[in-house]
């Protein structure tokens, strides 16, 4: 109902401001001067119904996006106060002037002036409500948010002290598995103090974030635990700690013994379940002398762990130094700006209670 209710509200609001546009255009032009007073009433008694539907729009508008974070909702709602505000301190003011001159017949050089910028302003707001209206359309699906395929291929890249940098991303899946609208080129925060998640709001300027690498940080080794039938590699460095190894099969994970990775303890088909399930990338398998092997889906994309990192498949993660035995197939990004093994999530979010809830 509040969408309904919304559309309504802004869709009646778009076309109330086009027609008192359109109507000063057209009276001032062609018509006589005691037509343009009409006009004026006309349109100052219109602000009466207009005004309440803006009210309308602008409420049932935040109230439906307060919890969204994606970059159509962000775009927005930061175009929302600049259409109140236009409207509140310029087109209403304007209205009532325009108005008692022209009732009083002083069509002169200072009523074309406001009436100059009346027009302007009335401009400037129809073109934010209608990119409100088609990015509303887009957010609902009842437009296409599709951008033609690029010759280059998709990639992750780190800007320093900042943000990722990613370019011809494929798709974006939400923490509660929505499709999150995506452009060819968009900024994803990694400081985790954005209030525009999952995108960067440059808080990391605020904040000081440092992308360096840590003192601290985790060996890179990939350690080979070699069974009869089957060989598990496994690289701490790029380890989420999710803990889905152990989960799903103790018997050949089990972190209270040494060594914790015993491949003899399992089937070959259900250890490879448990690499294609690993969410970082850290677990791979070969047979007794063969390749290292990654199990993924195939499917190019970033997925955000809900309250975790940015989980990527099958994209070049460039201008980073990759550690051993990882591959672009699969790996997490560290989204709380807290892990050690920058770019790489370490688990810290976890261990620091990190949320992707805006502050």
């Amino acid at each position: 109902m509040i969408t309904r209710i919304h559309d309504a509200a802004g869709g009646l609001g778009f076309l109330t401001i086009l027609l008192f546009w359109t109507s000063t255009v057209v009276s001032e032009l062609f018509a006589s001067e005691t037509d343009v007073a009409a006009v004026k009433s006309a349109i100052l008694w219109g602000m009466f119904a207009l005004i309440p539907m803006l009210i309308v729009a602008g409420g049932s508008g935040m109230a439906m996006g307060r919890s969204r974070t994606d970059l159509l909702a962000v775009a927005k709602k930061r175009r929302m106060p600049v259409i109140a505000g236009n409207g509140l301190f310029l087109l209403i003011p304007c209205a009532f002037f325009l108005q008692g001159k022209a009732s009083a017949g002083q069509l002169d050089t200072v009523f074309y002036t406001v009436q100059a910028i009346e027009l302007v302003a009335g401009a400037l707001n129809l073109s934010l409500m209608g990119l409100n209206i088609r990015d509303g359309m887009r957010m609902t699906g009842r437009l296409s948010n599709s951008h033609p395929a690029s010759d280059q291929p998709a990639s992750i890249g780190e800007i320093p002290n900042g943000p990722l940098m990613v370019k011809n991303l494929p798709r974006l899946t939400g923490s509660d598995g929505e499709v999150i609208p995506v452009e060819k080129s968009m900024v994803l925060c990694r400081c985790g103090a954005s209030k525009s998640k999952p995108f960067c709001d440059y808080s990391h300027t605020d904040i000081g974030f440092n992308s360096d690498v840590s003192n601290d940080r985790t060996s890179d080794r990939l350690i080979a635990y070699e069974g009869h039938e089957t060989t598990i590699y496994y690289n701490r460095l790029v380890c989420t700690h999710a803990g889905e190894c152990g989960h799903r099969l103790k018997s050949v994970f089990d972190s209270a013994r040494k060594p914790w990775i015993d491949p003899d303890q399992g089937g070959a088909a259900a250890i490879q379940a448990v690499v294609s399930a690993c969410p970082s990338g850290a677990l791979s398998w070969s047979k007794p002398g063969g390749t290292p092997e990654h199990i993924d889906n195939d499917i190019p994309g970033i997925r955000i762990e809900r309250n975790g990192p940015f989980l990527v498949s099958n994209i070049d993660l460039t201008d980073a130094n990759w550690a051993e035995g990882a591959s672009p197939k699969k790996y997490a990004l560290c989204r709380c700006g807290a892990s050690k093994n920058k770019p790489y999530c370490d688990g810290s979010h976890a261990k620091i209670g990190w949320t992707e809830a805006a502050d």
